[in-house]
Formats: structure tokens, C-alpha cells, sequence
């Protein structure tokens, strides 16, 4: 039987060898490992070709576990998807001697307790700290920095998931109209306008840097360095990169992933009084319900809210 796992990341074939051979391993239950470590691999923004040691680090893999966290994914898939890592790491260590991979790269790696995932929202201070760092870098010429200025704009000021955000292709965008086609979940579509800023910063990257860097084939607005497409891991790196830049230590920094801007869009939304089908419209969700859990507004903020206008507090 051809694994499934092929062409997929490196030595695949020879770990479902070892899997079923020397582990013994049932076939479903190795094809159900090999499963999860392409999910892991895809997102760390691994190819067959990839080099295990670049990408199977502590702190990628810090990364990697934050994003699945916000991404929602349940403590059991993180704990399987650490099991099948974890696997695959000792294969390349112990039966490949693979140079450079650390003896044991998934120690340390934290996983979200088994409780349900509530990401924090940044203060309107947090976010003007981290505009203002960035349109520093860019006022300096920093290599990268317009790239980091298109993504924030893009996870907050649009309030898109993260796989929106590196998908969005610069045809989506309609300046003349004001807004941007997002294609969401589902392959449903919305419109979410682009006010002033956005348009701003969209258009400095696009005709000032884009276009110098990006491959002919790229159609997306977010480019790499090297002119390919921009991976889910790159981004959550930007964004690491953005908070540490803007003064954030850093192990605040490692808290903060791509989600966590798309949740203070939304909260910081309903907080100055935005209603709530309105931003459900925006976030693209289908169900009312997942806006109410992404945009739920904390205890404290609510209890600021009612001692400060509520006539009986006066």
C-alpha cells in the first residue's frame, strides 16, 4: 500500500515502514499518525524537501501549538498532534541521526490545559503601541516592515481569519468601491469595507515593495521575502516579530497569535456599541452563536461599563 503521507514530508514512506514494522503498529492507527503529522507539517510551513531541523524547534513548535490554540482545536487533537510530532522527531533522531535536530525538540513545548480556549483581547493602547511600531520600522525603511504593516491591517483592521489574510489575492481588493471580497469558510464570500488607513497601507506595500519582490505566479497580496507565498507559520512569526519590536516581553509575545487581532476586532467593535449582526456579518460567520463566543466582553469590562454610567453608581 502507497502511504498517503508521500511527497509530503521528508522520509515519510520510511516512517510508515518503521511505524508498522519495527512499532508494530496497527495500519489504521499508524495512517492516523501520519495524518497528524501532515497537518503539523503543512502548517509549519513544511515541503518533502524541507530540512527537519529548521522547522522542528522549540520555539516554532511553541508556535505552532499557540495557533492551534487559538485556532480552537480541543486539547485532546493537541495532544495527539504533539504524540505524532513527538514520534516523528525521535524516528529522525534515534533511527536517521539527522544533523541538527535537537535530541528531544517537542520538551517544552505547552500545551493549553484542558479547559476552553479564551484568547485575550489587546487593549485600544496595546494596538496604537504596536501601529505606531510599525509605521516606525516602515518610516526607517526596515526590510519587512510594509509587509508587517499589510498584516496587522489585515488581522485587525479587517478582522480576517489568518489563512484569509495569506489567501487574499490582490484582485480581491476594489478600491474604488472601498472594499475587499473575502473568501471565507466554506468558500462563502463577503464584503468588508477598507476604510481610509487600510487603503493607505495596502496601496504603500502593493506599488512600493510588492511588486519588486513577488514571482509572477504569486497572485496573493502577501508576498515572502523570496517572493512566495507567505505560510501560516511565517505570519504567526510576523506577528511575534511585531509585538516584540513594539516592546512586548517576550513571553507576553509568545501569547499573542494572528486569532488574537481578529478577537480584539471583533471585541473592540462591540465595545464601542457596534451591533452585534453587524460584526457577524463582518467575521463571516454563519451562526450568530460563534460571533457571541469570539466577542463575549470579560466580567471586568462589564463591571467598568456599569460603575461608570449606570445613575445608581453616581
Amino acid at each position: 500500500m502507497t502511504s498517503q503521507a508521500s511527497n509530503l514530508f521528508p522520509h515519510a514512506d520510511a516512517y510508515r515502514a518503521h511505524l508498522l514494522l519495527e512499532r508494530r503498529l496497527a495500519t489504521n492507527t499508524a495512517d492516523g499518525y501520519l495524518s497528524d503529522l501532515r497537518v503539523c507539517w503543512a502548517a509549519l510551513g513544511g515541503r518533502e524537501n524541507s530540512a527537519p531541523e529548521s522547522l522542528l524547534t522549540r520555539e516554532n513548535l511553541n508556535a505552532l501549538f499557540a495557533d492551534f490554540a487559538a485556532l480552537g482545536l480541543t486539547p485532546a487533537t493537541l495532544a495527539r498532534y504533539l504524540a505524532a510530532l513527538r514520534g516523528y522527531a525521535e524516528f529522525l533522531g534515534d533511527s536517521l541521526r539527522q544533523p541538527g535536530v535537537e535530541d528531544n525538540p517537542l520538551q517544552g513545548v505547552r500545551l493549553p490545559k484542558a479547559q476552553r480556549y479564551k484568547p485575550r483581547a489587546l487593549s485600544a493602547k496595546e494596538m496604537r503601541d504596536l501601529y505606531a511600531s510599525v509605521e516606525a520600522r516602515v518610516a526607517t525603511g526596515e526590510k519587512g516592515a510594509r509587509r508587517d504593516a499589510v498584516l496587522l491591517e489585515l488581522l485587525y483592521g479587517l478582522g480576517l481569519r489568518v489563512s484569509e489574510a495569506i489567501t487574499l489575492p490582490l484582485d480581491a481588493l476594489h478600491f474604488e468601491d472601498d472594499v475587499a471580497l473575502i473568501q471565507g469558510k466554506g468558500n462563502k464570500q463577503r464584503l468588508v469595507p477598507l476604510g481610509a488607513k487600510v487603503q493607505a497601507t495596502l496601496r504603500d506595500w502593493i506599488f512600493e515593495e510588492r511588486g519588486s519582490i513577488a514571482k509572477p505566479s504569486i497572485a496573493t497580496l502577501l508576498v515572502s521575502a523570496r517572493g512566495g507565498s507567505l505560510s501560516r507559520m511565517s505570519a504567526w512569526n510576523r506577528v511575534r516579530k511585531i509585538c516584540l519590536d513594539a516592546g512586548l516581553d517576550a513571553e507576553t509575545a509568545e501569547t499573542i497569535s494572528p486569532h488574537t487581532f481578529r478577537h480584539t476586532f471583533a471585541t473592540h467593535l462591540i465595545e464601542a456599541g457596534a451591533d452585534l449582526r453587524a460584526v457577524q456579518e463582518l467575521l463571516g460567520h454563519a451562526d450568530i452563536s460563534t460571533t457571541q463566543i469570539y466577542t463575549h466582553l470579560d466580567q471586568d469590562y462589564l463591571r467598568e461599563v456599569h460603575q461608570s454610567f449606570h445613575p445608581r453608581n453616581k
